[in-house]
């Protein structure tokens, strides 16, 4: 919009009066100095000048021959409507005053001499009106546009925004806010804290909402855990500040965002360090244990410590021995079978488990323990929790380590066996060799004294003497499996 103060003043006017026509110029030029004026006498003249509209006032008659005044206010506004449009009129009564500003006229103005001298005031005067106008609407279009970017980006970010009253009231949310929420617009304005925020959490956040009403600062984020319309918990990180005015805190605007995925990641990274250290003390117990029973209940009580229920079973003469006792298991005679670690859901058991009234509602997890591609036993294993893929792979790499251990006990009780069958086997071997001896003596006595055929004496005692050798030999063999004796004891002893 021109400002006719720095500039020459644009004025178009229609009035079929040329007298009254020069009367308003001459007024106005006395107060604007030089103008530029466009007269319209015809319907033809308005539609001309309304083409390359630039006027900065426009005058006109309250009746034309062509026309009313109305129509050259409503062609003008069509065109301009912050161009100021001023009544001229030789009638001074209300009724038409009213009707010409209800018809939108910025004023009127009597063409009487005493009146017309007041137009270059009503002129200024609506110029400056409409001038306001326009930069009023302007600033109401620039906020318009300015809440509309405000709501795309309210609307569209993918953090939760949400404003609450300081009684906990949800007064507005973003989509993302709503949609993690699980609520609708409609919820706005009914629903509360208490209706979102896990009843673990929301003494502390009413406690965070009385601080930032007390301090009017915001507070650093925390971590809570709040609840979807349809019951599922979720963990979220709140940033909260005061919306305050006049002084006081009116609302809280809070900012807060999904952390569930990561919240559930450090648990499991948390359970998993957790059964680590479990393994990790199984695994002394693996080094350290020497019985076979005293190892598998140390194991079975670790476990125990992290799952809900834990059977470990030893496979002896193709059966397998429970610790603690179970009498029968279908899954474990399977994973016995097939040799394959076996992931049960809650009530989709194998058929046969006698485990299945207590545990059935459980997961479980089957392990076979694996030694040279043979099944040497299995671990039955009970959570209220999936397995997660981690967790399969440790508690698998725990059962070869199983095996390894309770195999290596197996070896060595084998070798006390031999050790002790050896032994046995020497001692019976030295009273044998003695009884035979001394018989051997007494034959070889009677020879010498009793046979005088010289031939048979010759031929017996040759045979005696055969056997003597024999004798000899066994001495020799004798002595060295004392050392083979000696050598096991002495490698048994350094195991024990």
């Amino acid at each position: 919009m021109r400002d006719p103060r720095f500039e020459r003043m644009r004025l178009l006017i229609a009035d079929d009066n040329p007298d009254d026509r020069h009367l308003a110029v001459r007024e106005l030029r006395k107060h604007f100095g030089d103008l530029e004026v466009v007269e319209i006498l015809s319907e033809n003249d308005l539609k001309k000048a309304l083409e390359n509209f630039n006027f900065d006032i426009v005058l006109t008659d309250y009746r034309l021959r062509w026309g009313t005044g109305f129509d050259v206010l409503n062609a003008v506004r069509k065109v301009s409507p912050y161009t100021p449009v001023i009544m001229l009129t030789l009638t001074g009564n209300e009724a038409t005053a009213v009707e010409a500003m209800k018809a939108g006229f910025d004023d009127y103005v009597l063409k009487s001499p005493k009146h017309i001298v007041k137009l270059p005031v009503a002129v200024e005067a609506v110029i400056e009106k409409k001038r306001k106008e326009m930069e009023a609407d302007e600033y109401l279009r620039r906020l318009r546009e300015s809440e509309r970017k405000y709501r795309e980006l309210w609307d569209n970010a993918n953090d939760n925004f949400f404003i609450i009253t300081p009684d906990g009231l949800f007064l507005d949310a973003n989509l993302a806010a709503l949609n993690t929420i699980g609520l609708s617009r409609e919820d706005l304005g009914k629903i509360r804290i208490e209706d979102i925020v896990d009843e673990e959490f929301l003494k502390p956040v009413k406690e965070r909402i009385r601080k930032i009403v007390e301090t009017k600062d915001p507070l650093e984020p925390i971590e809570i855990r709040v609840k979807r319309k349809d019951g599922k918990k979720l963990w979220i990180e709140l940033r909260s500040r005061p919306i305050v005015k006049n002084g006081w805190v009116v609302a809280i605007h809070g900012i807060a965002r999904d952390v569930t995925k990561r919240k559930e990641y450090e648990e499991e990274i948390g359970r998993l360090n957790r059964l680590l250290k479990i393994v990790h003390e199984i695994n002394d117990s693996l080094v350290r244990e020497k019985d076979e029973d005293s190892l598998v209940k140390a194991i079975g009580d670790n476990l125990s410590k992290f799952y809900t229920s834990v059977f470990v079973g030893i496979a002896m003469d193709g059966e397998l021995k429970f610790y603690p006792p179970l009498d029968e298991s279908a899954c474990g005679e399977e994973a016995l079978t097939n040799g394959e670690v076996m992931r049960l859901s809650p009530n989709k058991h194998i058929d046969g488990c006698r485990h299945l009234p207590l545990h059935g509602h459980l997961f479980a997890l089957v392990v076979p323990m694996m030694y040279n591609d043979k099944v040497k036993g299995v671990l039955i294993i009970h959570s209220e929790m999936p397995f997660t893929d981690d967790e399969v792979e440790i508690l698998t790499t725990l059962s070869y380590d199983i095996t390894f251990a309770i195999n290596a006990i197996q070896l060595e009780e084998e070798k006390f066996l031999a050790y002790t069958q050896i032994e046995r086997n020497i001692e019976q071997f030295a009273i044998l060799v003695d009884q035979i001896r001394n018989p051997l003596a007494a034959a070889s006595l009677i020879a010498e004294v009793e046979i005088e055929d010289e031939k048979t004496k010759e031929k017996i005692l040759f045979q005696l003497k055969r056997i003597e050798e024999v004798i000899k030999k066994l001495d020799r063999g004798w002595l060295e499996s004392e050392n083979v004796r000696d050598f096991l004891r002495k490698s048994w002893e350094k195991v024990k």
